[in-house]
């Protein structure tokens, strides 16, 4: 050789050397760096929802990578794993992670036709595409041999193929052979037949091209094709390969056996918040139960859709501990965009339990406490809001037992005044009413009505609570969490008594009739509520063991067709009842121990009174039980309010325009009454009111009222109020409830 030919190879030889060094360097620059292990961290994957059974509430494929669905590589029929071999690698267990002879058959091929028509990549450098995903480029196959190789070295073949098999991409988002098999065919991989073990192996080249849905001939040919392959090189018997053409491939998908949407996205969000990451979250949800209940709650509201129930939920939950047991939203829309669990709605009548209880532990009432059950009213503005029962009917005089069994508005609204708006404000505060946002300035004496919206979860939150002993624990759907210490709100003795009225048929009876859909079998603490306008029905109810609560109503506006608390969701609260007492033996209502029976003569009406056996409380302060018994029984000018603003009417003549003075006796009959308007004294007129004709501008009413037995008589007012001369402004009373 001459020395310019030598030098000319040595110089070829250094540049390849610095060629191969440079190359080298950036292989191994561009290296993945190897994982510590094939188990996808938590962080990867999106978590699935479990009942607190097991069964699936959720199947969720927006993660990197599957975690939920998986088998072990024993566990995998044999034949799919050969399938996959054959089809994706078939020197997979003798090369060392990168198959060369495939690779220049690859090349030659591309070559040849002026274009890549073959790919040569091997499980191992899929499995890197997967755990390093990088652009598709001549570059990234040439270090995905090389990372292969490592892969295989640390963790081996078998290992690396599991991991390929639980992961490898198929079309929807679905990863791996369990959610394929499932998506594809409706059944786990293991009861697959021949044919549809081949059709995973094959689907994975094109999901899109073989998609058994849209293009079943495409994937036939395919399949056969792979069968005729796998016959060849000896990993199926020619019977086991004639009975894979023969078999039909019949695309299937598989549901899940619970349907709980919104409950898995209100459990989702808690796990979010709490900061767990397991893949798999259990959650309180009993399974049967939820089945049970969703499909009574379904029923129920589709009877009712033609009287305008659109929307309807339920929530059960274990008392003793706050889990949430059952969780159903009636129709299943799919989307939860809005959860009726969660939603805030105008409860009706059904804070009032909150209030008594207050009433009773602060101001000592008893449940004989006499209140009255007048015509009562409040200006609002220029306009006059009159408050009214649910019937219309006037009692007189309602004790307390009979004013909350019977749901009465009015003696309700003056419990709420005698107790203190900011204080009924806070209770419920605490007792997790988060959507009562305002300050206790913004709500009137008529929150015991409604006005202030709740959800069936803040509601039934707060009814656990009474079941509890007056202890108050958030409720929870993830199962594992530490219990926090229950927090004491509510006197025993006094949500012992709450029950006991809640749960009397014969103290409900004047309103809701002898009999009612809300007599349980069993003694159960039940309430309603209804909003304005028939807008929202609620019914709730609790025993020792569980508290259970249904709404039913128009999420998107709108009223029902006059439906009530118990004509809407009862009948749906009673069906839940009797399941939960078939299944467990029936829990009663706790009777606190320091309650004691006395003789008790109770209102609900005129004379004569209810005489009965009644519990009593244990004694209150010195002191604490006469101011609210003088404050409920105390009478008062009825009409007109303080401040109200009245109108002549310039269509009318003056002579017929009278305005009649009325008094608020309490069902008691004064011996003698005084008008007094401006300070002077009006001619005729007693007990029964007096007609005075109207005069325009501020006036000021008094009245002098002689009871009997009494020589003194009772100075009541003034009352200011206002006579305009002019039309009448517009009202803005408030809607009748």
């Amino acid at each position: 050789m001459s020395p310019r030919l030598r030098r000319r190879v040595g110089a070829a030889a250094s540049v390849a050397v610095a060629a191969a060094v440079v190359l080298g360097v950036a292989t191994w620059r561009s290296s993945m760096p190897l994982p510590r292990s094939l188990r996808p961290p938590a962080a990867a994957v999106a978590p699935q929802f479990l009942a607190a059974d097991g069964t699936p509430l959720s199947y969720s494929y927006r993660g990197a990578l599957n975690a939920n669905a998986t088998l072990a590589l024993w566990q995998v029929p044999p034949l799919l794993r050969d399938a996959f071999v054959d089809s994706e690698d078939k020197r997979y267990w003798r090369h060392g992670g990168a198959d060369w002879i495939a690779r220049f058959d690859a090349l030659w091929a591309n070559l040849r036709a002026g274009r890549v028509v073959r790919g040569a990549s091997t499980i191992g450098e899929q499995v890197v595409r997967i755990l390093h995903p990088r652009p598709r480029s001549y570059w990234s196959h040439w270090i995905a041999g090389f990372d292969a190789a490592r892969l295989l070295r640390r963790f081996g073949h078998a290992q690396v193929l599991e991991f390929y098999l639980n992961q490898v991409p198929y079309g929807a988002r679905r990863r791996g052979v369990v959610q394929a098999a499932r998506y594809y065919f409706g059944r786990d991989p293991q009861a697959l037949d021949p044919a549809e073990q081949l059709a995973l192996a094959v689907l994975v080249r094109s999901p899109t091209r073989y998609d058994p849905r849209r293009h079943p001939r495409a994937l036939r040919r395919a399949v056969d094709q792979l069968a005729g392959r796998m016959q060849a090189a000896g990993s199926m018997a020619q019977l086991q390969a004639d009975a894979v053409r023969r078999a039909p491939i019949t695309p299937g998908r598989q549901t899940l056996a619970l349907d709980a949407g919104t409950f898995v996205v209100h459990a989702a969000a808690r796990a979010r918040a709490l900061g767990r990451q397991a893949p798999i979250q259990r959650t309180t949800l009993d399974a049967p139960l939820q089945r049970f209940v969703q499909a009574a709650l379904t029923r129920r509201q589709r009877l009712l859709a033609a009287r305008g129930v659109a929307d309807a939920a339920a929530l059960v939950v274990d008392n003793r501990s706050g889990a949430v047991l059952a969780w159903a939203v009636a129709p299943q829309h799919g989307s939860f965009a809005v959860d009726p669990v969660l939603s805030p709605r105008q409860p009706g009548s059904a804070l009032k339990p909150f209030v008594y209880g207050l009433a009773m532990q602060d101001l000592g009432w008893q449940p004989d406490t006499v209140l009255r059950d007048t015509p009562l009213a409040e200006t609002v503005g220029p306009g006059v809001h009159r408050y009214r029962n649910y019937s219309g009917r006037h009692y007189g005089r309602a004790s307390l037992r009979y004013a909350l069994a019977n749901s009465l508005n009015i003696p309700a609204v003056r419990t709420a005044q005698a107790v203190g708006i900011a204080r009924i404000v806070g209770l419920l505060q605490q007792l997790g009413f988060h959507s009562l946002r305002q300050g206790s300035d913004y709500y009137g004496p008529a929150i015991v009505l409604g006005d202030g919206a709740v959800s069936l979860y803040e509601l039934v939150q707060g009814y656990a609570t009474l079941a509890r002993r007056g202890r108050w624990l958030p409720l929870h759907v993830l199962a594992g969490l530490p219990r926090p210490q229950p927090r004491r709100l509510l006197s025993p003795e006094v949500t012992s008594v709450l029950a006991s009225i809640l749960s009397d048929p014969d103290a409900r009876a004047a309103e809701f009739g002898a009999g009612s859909v809300l007599d349980l079998p069993y003694p159960t603490a039940l309430k309603t509520g209804t909003s304005s306008d028939y807008r929202d029905t609620w019914s709730v109810g609790f025993d020792n063991r569980y508290t259970v609560g249904v709404w039913m109503g128009r999420l998107g506006g709108g009223s029902t067709d006059g439906l009530t608390g118990s004509s809407g969701p009862a009948p749906v609260l009673r069906e839940i009842f009797a399941r939960l007492r078939r299944d467990a033996p029936y829990a009663g209502l706790w009777q606190d121990p320091r309650l004691h029976r006395v003789a008790t003569c109770e209102w609900i009406g005129p004379p004569p009174c209810v005489r009965r056996q009644d519990w009593r409380l244990p004694a209150a302060r010195p002191g604490a039980s006469a101011p609210a018994q003088a404050q409920v029984r105390a009478l008062a000018i009825a009409r007109p309010l303080p401040g109200e603003t009245l109108a002549l009417d310039p269509r009318l003549p003056r002579r017929v325009q009278v305005y009649r003075f009325t008094l608020d006796t309490v069902g008691r009959v004064p011996r003698r009454v005084e008008w007094l308007l401006d300070g002077r004294k009006l001619r005729g007129g007693g007990a029964d009111g007096v007609d005075w004709p109207i005069t325009a501008g501020a006036h000021r009413l008094q009245a002098r009222v002689w009871l009997r037995g009494a020589a003194a008589p009772l100075r009541l007012g003034p009352v200011p109020f206002e006579v305009l001369g002019g039309v009448p402004p517009p009202s803005a009373a408030l809607p009748a409830r």
